[in-house]
């Protein structure tokens, strides 16, 4: 299977500043794509454009809180009055607080919501309308295995990313009359520090994930990866 060039392309990628965010980041523009970087880390941002001086492509830093409505709607007027479209989404800003659920905080509740849920919500609102008019583009939403399976301490993580399994399942049946394509990927662990303790050293790279984006991203036209659950081979040594 021959994929398509991302050259000329314009991808918007959020949580950028690290992880699967940085390396999707890295990998788009190494391809040809022009990267819009979010993350509410100016100064990570930066380093991460810095860094793709000498790629096909560029990384230009949006310093964005994609729970911030104002904030996302000015950001992608932004993009659309400086490149006329956006060819990708891809919404993977996200966090997690673990713990039972009775020992959750709200605010540790709040914030995942506003991040896992809410920006995804806001991010898709405002960037789905230019692909509805050019009938074209494609959102890639970030998920979880924590969105398919559940587990003690996770409550909350895991509620907000089922909620993003039902809100990719409802957009792909609103978008595909508009030829605007919605893909989904289930990471299991991955080497980040985005939970508490060291990443294992068995664990999917931030790298593996980003090129199944790419490959979502570029495949042909006529084709459409709805969704992958991405999981580790864990030593046997360790298999329960």
């Amino acid at each position: 299977m021959e994929l398509q060039s991302l050259h000329n392309k314009v991808a918007l990628i959020t949580g950028a500043s690290k992880g699967i965010g940085r390396a999707m980041s890295t990998l788009f523009a190494e391809k040809g794509a022009t990267v819009y970087a979010v993350a509410r880390s100016a100064a990570l941002l930066k380093e991460l454009a810095d860094e793709a001086n000498g790629k096909k492509g560029r990384i230009l830093p949006a310093p964005c809180d994609v729970s911030d409505a104002e904030a996302v709607e000015s950001l992608i007027g932004q993009v659309i009055r400086e490149e006329e479209h956006i060819d990708v989404l891809i919404n993977n800003a996200g966090l997690g607080h673990f713990g039972m659920i009775h020992e959750l905080t709200e605010a540790q509740w709040d914030e995942m919501m506003n991040v896992n849920l809410k920006g995804v919500f806001l991010c898709t609102k405002y960037t789905a309308p230019h692909m509805i008019k050019r009938k074209s583009g494609h959102i890639i939403n970030i998920s979880s295995v924590a969105g398919t399976v559940t587990f003690p301490g996770g409550g909350g993580y895991c509620a907000s990313k089922f909620g993003l399994m039902a809100f990719n399942d409802v957009l792909t049946q609103e978008l595909k009359p508009h030829n605007v394509k919605v893909s989904v990927i289930c990471p299991g662990s991955v080497q980040t520090h985005f939970s508490q303790g060291e990443p294992k050293d068995y664990a999917l790279r931030p790298e593996e994930v980003a090129y199944m984006a790419y490959q979502m991203a570029a495949a042909p036209e006529h084709i459409i990866m709805n969704q992958l659950i991405m999981r580790p081979v864990v030593p046997q040594q360790l298999q329960k």
